[in-house]
């Protein structure tokens, strides 16, 4: 059964035209306001943290909104933006994406979540980035010695997710990551939690996380270290993860129908660059097709960024195919494909 707000909008045209216009002068605006707001406190620290693969969002419906995606409702996709988003599933579901980079390099997501009847779910993931086989090089042998290496990046982890009340959950991930370069290798581990408030006025939520929180890796292998005319050698160090604080909002400001818009915001504080802020827009008809389109503050070779969705059923198996386009100034325009599935019975 459909149902309609009393609200007055007997014109959407026209709010459409004024939204679109607002959208526009926020756009315009953006680079004062980067300017006067966003200083660059914190990029001094660019740089300091290893495992950099972990900063790169998996969701296609977060990179599409700008990776605004803490306060937003959670999907398959929870583990790898706010696990307390996990309780929100209602049936067993499976998300898989693959964010394709410049040169080869691709990375891939998959995730389940299982709900219980206590008001809580268990959460499984793998996150996995490579840049495949290149050859290997020396300073006598420019074009090859006959054999191949290969970079490789992974995480695995667990999370759980619980309501405590009917407007507040919470969740936690524990996660196991490993990168590896030729013959060496660094392992670590990390966690991430997260918090979501939602209250009953225009579905508005407020959010707060930490992730990639987890103690400092040493890489290792063989050839390492060597003296180079040093008395005492020469050291490897260790670095922590990319640890990342955010705070999000999200509302339904229109709700109208088959229509629905949905916004939202979000403050991100990571440990190895500036502070920047992150907006998205998703606009959906019927629950069956969704636009979106992000826009990010402060962050140096990127900005907006742009996607769509469409939710299909096969029998009792309802489907998600959604696709992301994110332009970049240094690498180029990377693209994310991902599908959710999930898993009701029959007649529901």
């Amino acid at each position: 059964m459909k149902t309609t707000t009393n609200l007055n909008f007997a014109k959407p045209d026209l709010f459409s035209r004024n939204f679109c216009g607002i959208l526009g002068l926020i756009l315009l605006s953006c680079q004062a306001v980067r300017a006067q707001v966003f200083p660059n406190l914190g990029g001094q620290r660019a740089g300091i943290s290893a495992m950099t693969f972990l900063k790169n969002d998996v969701s296609p419906r977060s990179v599409g909104m700008g990776g605004a995606n803490m306060a937003l409702k959670g999907d398959g996709y929870a583990m790898s933006t706010n696990p307390a988003g996990g309780v929100a599933t209602e049936f067993p579901s499976v998300a898989f994406s693959t964010r394709v980079l410049p040169a080869g390099v691709f990375q891939s997501y998959l995730g389940a979540i299982l709900p219980t009847k206590n008001n809580s779910a268990w959460m499984v993931s793998m996150n996995y980035f490579s840049s495949g086989t290149q050859k290997r090089r020396t300073e006598f042998q420019p074009f090859g010695d006959g054999t191949v290496y290969s970079s490789n990046a992974w995480k695995v982890g667990a999370g759980y997710s619980k309501a405590l009340s009917k407007m507040f959950s919470f969740g936690l991930n524990v996660n196991f990551v490993r990168e590896e370069l030729a013959q060496y290798a660094v392992n670590a581990a990390s966690v991430d939690m997260g918090f979501l408030y939602q209250t009953d006025w225009k579905n508005l939520s407020f959010a707060v996380g930490l992730q990639h929180f987890g103690v400092n890796s040493t890489l290792s292998g063989s050839d390492l270290p060597v003296n180079y005319n040093r008395a005492n050698g020469v050291k490897t160090e260790s670095y922590g993860a990319p640890t990342l604080f955010s705070m999000g909002v999200s509302m339904i400001p229109v709700k109208v129908e088959e229509h629905q818009l949905v916004t939202s915001l979000q403050l991100n504080h990571p440990n190895d660059n500036s502070e920047n802020l992150r907006m998205g827009v998703e606009y959906s008809y019927d629950s069956l097709l969704f636009v979106r389109v992000g826009y990010k503050l402060n962050v140096i070779g990127e900005n907006i960024s742009m996607g769509a969705g469409v939710r299909a059923r096969i029998g009792a198996v309802p489907l998600m195919f959604e696709f992301t386009t994110l332009p970049t100034r240094y690498l180029g325009w990377q693209y994310l494909v991902g599908i959710r599935v999930g898993f009701i019975k029959a007649g529901q």
